[in-house]
């Protein structure tokens, strides 16, 4: 059954330079906050003085950067900055309906949910505190839904509800993007955006030059990369490959999200653990490392003996209606020389910058 709100047809939004991602109803516009910078709206607009009131979803980001010399001082940190908040917003408000702290990745997401009373009308807010670090930097990313009472049980606003839920649980929590930016650069050189041919675009260091392999299928085009360094060079490849998603008639599918690990899997052909997995707004990314060590010890061909290789890939699918594209990113690195400076720099760098590629054949976020 077609709900008349039609709350499940999405777009993907990216606020605050790309540092969150997620989708939300179409029917919604992004406003920013009259006065607060780092704080936006989502929300349906007045038309003709009439309010449609279809519930609001709240955003915000703020950071915490330690700029003095050393180590950051007790106290700054994920853990305390979440539990200091938590401490203070139960004495202010009781009773919380809802109060619980669980791990995600880089940090902790906190989720709490109360009654209050505006301008006479009774409201429900649905918060969900995202406190998220690295060394000297703490971002702290909130959601909060609002709906009236009179909502509350409305199922078209149930279906909301659970929307919202899950788009926040897939939303790309992006705060670190400068800091990988610039450990990148300090490491690698020069970083700028890469453009596969319009199947994708990807921000790598200038320093890995690619090529087309000129054997690939044209529906499956691949590309290979090198990064040279003092002692050795690491190899990438970059593999596009698009699909179409048909019904038994043959007609386009728009897949629902939950299925979206599902289909990745079918493609991919290999089990695996749930830390493979990177939740993304329109797709889902698998994270895996292997290792090649057959013929370890042996003549390389070239005069010296191999040492075998450990490789990562990530394989990105995005979604739309009726189609689907998956990106393969394979980084090929000397087993020895994994910890080193330059490669642990490359592979910690592009666990963020696949998730950030860019697909010109889908519709782009609206950005705010």
């Amino acid at each position: 059954m077609t709900m008349p709100f039609d709350f499940h047809d999405l777009k993907t939004v990216s606020l605050a330079n790309d540092e969150v991602t997620l989708r939300i109803p179409r029917r919604w516009e992004v406003v920013p906050h009259e006065s607060d910078e780092g704080r936006w709206g989502c929300y349906e607009e007045e038309v003709d003085g009439v309010d449609p009131d279809t519930g609001t979803l709240w955003i915000s980001v703020d950071h915490y950067i330690w700029r003095g010399e050393g180590a950051p001082p007790p106290g700054f940190d994920v853990k305390s900055h979440a539990e200091q908040a938590a401490a203070r917003t139960r004495q202010a408000i009781a009773p919380l309906l809802a109060d619980q702290l669980t791990e995600v990745e880089d940090g902790l997401r906190w989720f709490r949910s109360y009654d209050v009373e505006e301008d006479g009308e009774p409201l429900r807010f649905w918060f969900s505190h995202f406190f998220l670090g690295r060394e000297r930097h703490v971002a702290v990313i909130s959601f909060n839904l609002v709906l009236t009472h009179a909502q509350m049980d409305d199922p078209e606003f149930v279906e909301l509800r659970e929307i919202i839920e899950r788009e926040i649980a897939n939303a790309f929590l992006d705060p670190f993007k400068s800091d990988d930016w610039d450990a990148a650069e300090e490491a690698l050189g020069p970083m700028h955006l890469c453009n596969f041919a319009d199947w994708v675009k990807v921000s790598l260091p200038k320093a890995i030059g690619f090529s087309i392999d000129e054997e690939a299928d044209e529906q499956r085009p691949r590309w290979y990369g090198r990064l040279e360094t003092e002692y050795s060079h690491a190899a990438m490849f970059v593999d596009c490959q698009k699909m179409a998603l048909r019904d038994e008639d043959g007609d386009p599918v728009n897949l629902p999200a939950e299925m979206y690990r599902e289909v990745l899997d079918d493609v991919v052909g290999e089990p695996g653990g749930e830390d493979r997995y990177r939740r993304m707004p329109a797709g889902v990314v698998a994270v895996d490392t292997y290792e090649d060590t057959e013929g370890i010890g042996e003549s390389d061909g070239n005069g010296g003996v191999f040492q075998g290789y450990r490789n990562r890939v990530w394989r990105y699918m995005v979604f739309e209606e009726g189609e689907a594209q998956l990106l393969t990113v394979l980084l090929i690195l000397p087993l020895p020389e994994w910890d080193s400076g330059p490669y642990v720099a490359l592979r910690c760098y592009l666990d963020g910058a696949v998730r950030r590629a860019e697909f010109p054949g889908f519709e782009p976020p609206e950005r705010y």
